[in-house]
Parts: C-alpha cells; structure tokens; sequence
C-alpha cells in the first residue's frame, strides 16, 4: 500500500496532465452533434470531383433559407393583425356621459349666456333632448367603429401600423381598414367638427367646450397578441421546406459535372438527411467513436508538439490547462452559436486566439494551439473548407501584424488587418461559388466586423488570464520597467550606484538578446531588478560608496562574503512581498548562479593557507541560469561589473576582459542548463565588446580660453 502512495506521489503531475486531457477530450466529444459526416467534399461552381452520385434513398429537396424566408415575406403580407372590441367600455362610457351632461346642462340652462337666447322652457327640454342624443348617438357610432391607440399598441405589434386589421366582436372577426378605424385624436376632431356644423352659435359652443368630450373617447378595440400570434404561426406553419423529391436510384451528378445552384441544392439536401440517418441509425456509437478518435488525434498532434518544442509548457500544469481550456471554450462557443440559425459562425473571433496565446507565451505555439482549435471546430462548420481556409489565412495576418503586444492601440490595427483579410479571402470564395455578385451574402461582412471588433478587446481578456494561470505578458513587463515603479524608485533612492549598474546591464543584456533571438523585454525588465537586494546593505557595495572609506575592511573575509551572498535571499525576499512574477524573480536567483565570492573566497585563501575553508560561506545560493535570459544577464551583469576595475579602458583591455570572465563561467558550468549555444555566447561576446567601447571611447579634452 505505502509502495502504491509512493508511485501516486512521484507521479502526480503526470496524473493531474492525464486526468485534464481525458476530461477536455471527453467534453469535446460531448459538444460534437450525434450526426455522421457526409463523405464527399463539394463547392458550389467547382467540378464533382467524386464518382456519379447516384441517390441511396428517397429525399426530400429542401429549399434554400432565402427561398423560405420570401414565402414566409409573402404569407406575412396577408396576415392582418387582430384587434378585440370591448364592447363594455360603450357602456360605461354612455352611462358616465348622461349622468354629467344632464348636471351640467342644469348649469348652462341658468347661465347668462342661455337666458340672452330667450328660449322657452319648452324649447331648452327640446334642446336638452335633441344635444343629448344626437352626442350620445356619435358617440355610440363612433365606438361601433372602433377606437383604438396605435401608438401604445405599436410596442406589442412589433411592426408599423398595419392598413387592415382584423377586427372581432362578441368572436365575429371582420377585415376593416384602418381608415375607418378611430384614434382618441381623429375621434375628437370628428365629433367636435360635426358639432360645429350642427350647433354653431356661440352658448352651444361654450357648454359643448365644458362638456370636455375627449374624456368620454377611450379605446374599445385592444390588439389581441395571443390569438394574432397563433394565427400567424398557423399560417407560417403551412410553408413547405421542401420543394420536391428525389427518388432513389436516381443520378444527381456526374463526374466532371460543374455544380450549379439547382445541384448544390439537391446535394445539400442530400447530405442533411444521410448526416440525420446515420445519427439516428443503431450504429451511432460507431460515430461518437470515430469523433472520439479524430479528436484525440489532434490533441495528440498538439501534444506532440508540445513534447518536441515547448516542454517546458508540457510539463507547467497551469499553462497545460489554459491551453486545454481554451480549445473547448472555442469548441463550446462554436457549437453554442450554429445552435442559432441567424448568427453566423463568422462572428466568433478565432484570431483572438492567436493574440491572446502569442502574448502570453509564443507565436509558435500560438499559431500551432490555433491550427489545432480551427481543426477541431472545422468538423462543426457548415463548409469545413471554406471556413478552414478563411481562419487560417485571418489567424496567420493577426500574428504577424502584432510581433508584440505593447500599445492598446496595435490590437486596432490588428482587427483592422483581420477584417481585410477576411473580407478579401471570403470574396474571393463568393466570386467562385456564385455567377452574380448580388447572390454574395454581404451580410457576412457584417459579421466579420463584428468579429474583429472583438479582437480590440482582447487587452482585458489578456489580463484575467495573467492573473488567473500567473503568466508574464508583455504588457506587465513594459509596466515592471517603468523607473518609477516604486520598487525602482526605492533603489534609486537607497542604492544610486546600483541602480545605475542596473540600468547598464539592462542596456547590455537587452542589446545581447535582440542579436542572438529571446525576449528583450523580459531581460531588460529582469536586469533592472536583479540587484534589489543590494538595498538592506548598500554600503557595503563598492558601486554605493561615496568614500575611500570601505566596511568591508573592518570584517572578516567570510562575514564579508555573507554580506555580499545574502543580496539575492534577500532580492527575493523584497520581490516576493511585492508581488513581483516569479519569471522576474528567476533573474534574481541566477545572476551570480551557484558561483563563488572570487574576491573574499581567494582572500581568505591567501591569508589562511592551512585552515580548512566552508565553502558553503563563499558560495551564492544559485541555481544556475536556466534560459537564454537569465544566462545572459549573467554574462552582462559580471562584465559590467569587471569594466568599472580596469585603470586602462582600452578595446584590446575590454575584449581580453569579457573573453576572461565569459570563459571562466563556461569553464564552471554555469550554462549547461541554459538553452545558450557558443555561437551565441561568441555573438554575446562581440556585443558586449562594441557596447562598452563605445561607453569608454576616449573624449577630447576641451581647450581652455586664452585671456
């Protein structure tokens, strides 16, 4: 049992890589629909490349989204919407109307300018009577045509106001037109109009005014959604989505043959029912196997590659899992969007994935984790080739419009380049595929802007993948460089010398890697900080000190060797509690490798021939520099160091300096675990030789003035 916990133990980063690759290839096989692959490749206005197609089976010819879409056009334009009567509001309305009128005729009847009309009491009862019925019987015409508010119904309808409705009382349903249909305005100016011809003098005028008849004009018709909804379904529902039938042993196409619309048509109708038949067929385990298998082999390739190329990723746990991740969100979001009909699959941004990879690891990998995701998800594609050939072409121009990621303006760019690319690489397959250019789906264009608007958000997702899976990008990095961060503005302030030694190394180290191929930001960043915990003892470096005076002088040779050793502990202490990337940190840890104090270590020897020496007290705590960065400064910061101890600065002094110091390292071994060749150790040589010429080139020595 303790023997199977020992295995579990020394294995569990192979297991956990296991575990993460089965679940993505298992999620992946989920995504994938349980439908079986039609097995020829076709292209509208390309030859048939196969046999003659002969049809297996009776099929059905579907019609095309365009031709569904004008049938559905021309039954909506016979669908009238329909408007409900509520034949209670007449009622009330009626009711509510005599009740005020008869109260405020009690008024106008006393009013002054009534009595000015000396009616008798016999003519205001007719009068009375006469203006009651004749607005009650308006009234009551008007609400038997209807009234309605379009513009409150207008958000329900979802269309514009409609010339017809279909207008249903006590559920008699009649087709009227609008015309004669009310609004609470056309109403009023009706009636209002009529009592004006019909009762023109002045006191008539006045009470009508008083009566405020707008207020008895309410809608009566109300628009129907249900019922509206359910007849326009019904009507949809009788549009056939096909137009015809094949029978079986029929010839679709001859070898040769070019593919027009009508053929394309047929072999796409041919292709969703056999796709459909092997899904629903007994045998479907045999297709999830098949997806199963074609998946694994990509992972496998991708993998592979890994292995060969970047084994330092195949071995991170937390970027193997991004990588991973990142392919089945892609998988995921594509199968989530060919779910709905009218978004295109050209709306995803796939070239995000090579912004996002290249930034925060390589454009290697990033063009190879892209390959492997537009593989996988091409299986889903309507036209695998098409939207294969597009996304390649889209994906390659973003990496090599953005070599590096430093300004949020270049991810614009960027898009802008993608949209080009894809604009032109997609017309270019339309003008293949249709005989007239009006045929093209221009609303693609709009989806491949909107795609590419996309990618200018990238920066964001850039920065939530940093902090989720800890990777360095080179947006963080030009930030860590900036001279005012406050660690820098700290060494600066406590250890002027070092900081300035700092920056020469940068300058050197960054100078170093442009030539030889590597990260110039990541080792000038990792320069700049790789002496910071020279800041809890400044003093007692010799680039700080102000004076002849030297307290090294008043210690022992392995007292002062601790000193000077326990700047990198204590580098990494500073850098941990500021939170700086571990990347960074590396460059602390390496800089003087598992070497020794030259100076003090041979000090003591000299002075203590017989006594035996702790080495350990002499020696950096390492490791080793391990990558091509952090060999490198190495190489810069001993140079840099050595230049400042030669009483002649000559070039023959220089190159004989640099030659020594970088011979000794390799002499130690202090490389060996850094991907460095002599090629370009030479090459480092030749840069570091030139670059401190040029700092200590002789100056001319100005004349003084005659007086």
């Amino acid at each position: 049992m303790n023997k199977y916990f020992r295995w579990i133990r020394q294995n569990l980063n192979n297991i956990y890589r296991f575990l993460i690759t089965s679940m993505t290839i298992i999620l992946i096989t989920l995504l994938f629909p349980n439908v079986g692959n039609f097995k020829y490749e076709y292209q509208k206005g390309k030859p048939w490349m196969h046999e003659t197609l002969i049809a297996p089976f009776d099929f059905a010819i579907l019609k095309t989204a365009s031709e569904i879409s004008q049938e559905k056009d021309s039954i909506l334009k016979k669908f009238y919407p329909f408007f409900k009567m509520d034949t209670a509001v007449v009622v009330n309305v009626t009711n509510k109307f005599k009740s005020d009128f008869d109260k405020k005729w009690s008024k106008f009847k006393n009013s002054d300018s009534y009595k000015k009309e000396n009616h008798s009491n016999q003519t205001t009862n007719e009068q009375f009577n006469r203006l009651k019925e004749y607005l009650v019987l308006n009234l009551n015409k008007i609400y038997e045509f209807g009234i309605t508010d379009f513009q409150n119904e207008q958000k329900d309808l979802g269309f514009k106001r409609p010339e017809f409705i279909n207008k249903s009382v006590n559920n008699l349903n009649e087709v009227v037109s609008i015309k004669y249909i009310y609004t609470p305005k056309s109403a009023y100016q009706y009636i209002s109009n009529q009592l004006k011809k019909d009762f023109p003098t002045a006191a008539y005028q006045g009470f009508i005014q008083d009566l405020n008849i707008d207020s008895y004009l309410q809608p009566n018709l109300f628009y129907a959604a249900t019922m509206s909804e359910q007849v326009k379904t019904s009507m949809l529902s009788m549009v056939s989505i096909s137009k015809g039938i094949v029978e079986s042993g029929t010839r679709i196409v001859l070898v040769g043959d070019i593919i027009d619309d009508h053929t394309f048509v047929v072999l796409e109708s041919l292709k969703k029912d056999y796709e459909n038949i092997l899904g629903s067929s007994q045998n479907h385990y045999l297709i999830v196997i098949g997806q199963c298998m074609l998946i694994i082999s990509c992972i496998v390739l991708l993998f592979l590659y890994l292995r060969n190329f970047r084994k330092q990723i195949l071995h991170d746990n937390k970027k193997l899992l991004f990588i991973l991740l990142f392919v089945l969100l892609y998988v995921a979001l594509t199968t989530l969007v060919l779910k709905f009909p009218k978004i295109n699959i050209y709306i995803i941004p796939f070239a995000l994935i090579t912004i996002v990879v290249r930034t925060l690891m390589d454009s290697r990998t990033a063009l190879f984790v892209f390959i492997i995701t537009v593989l996988l998800t091409g299986f889903l594609a309507p036209n695998g080739f098409e939207f294969v050939f597009l996304q390649l072409s889209a994906g390659i121009m973003a990496i090599y419009s953005l070599p590096r990621l430093e300004r949020r303006g270049q991810l614009v760019l960027t898009g802008i380049i993608t949209f080009i690319t894809y604009s032109i690489v997609y017309f270019a397959f339309a003008l293949t595929q249709e005989t007239n250019i009006a045929d093209i789906k221009w609303v693609n264009f709009m989806f491949f802007a909107i795609n590419c608007l996309f990618i200018t958000f990238s920066y964001s997702l850039i920065y939530i993948f940093e902090k989720l899976f800890g990777f360095l990008s080179d947006v963080t990095l030009i930030e860590l460089s900036n001279q005012n961060h406050p660690l820098l503005r700290q060494l600066l302030l406590h250890s002027p010398g070092t900081f300035q030694h700092c920056l020469q190394v940068a300058n050197l180290a960054e100078a170093a890697i442009n030539k030889i191929g590597g990260n110039p930001l990541l080792v000038r960043t990792g320069a700049l900080y790789h002496d910071i915990g020279k800041m809890k003892h400044p003093a007692y470096f010799i680039e700080n000190q102000l004076t002849n005076s030297n307290p090294h002088d008043k210690l022992e040779f392995d007292k002062s060797a601790q000193i000077i050793t326990d700047h990198v502990k204590y580098g990494v202490k500073i850098a941990k509690k500021h939170k700086l990337p571990q990347l960074i940190i590396d460059f602390i840890e390496t800089h003087h490798g598992a070497g020794k104090v030259q100076y003090f270590y041979t000090s003591f020897k000299n002075k203590y021939p017989d006594k035996e020496i702790d080495e350990e007290k002499f020696t950096y705590p390492g490791p080793d520099p391990f990558t091509k960065e952090t060999a490198v400064l190495m190489m810069a910061d001993s140079v840099e160091a050595s230049s400042r101890s030669l009483k002649e600065k000559t070039p023959e002094t220089i190159r004989n300096l640099i030659d020594k110091i970088i011979d000794k390292q390799i002499a130690e071994n202090r490389f060996q675990n850094a991907d460095i060749t002599f090629k370009n150790i030479n090459q480092v040589k030749e840069i570091f030789t030139n670059a401190l010429i040029n700092v200590y080139h002789a100056r001319i020595e100005y004349p003084k003035e005659n007086k």
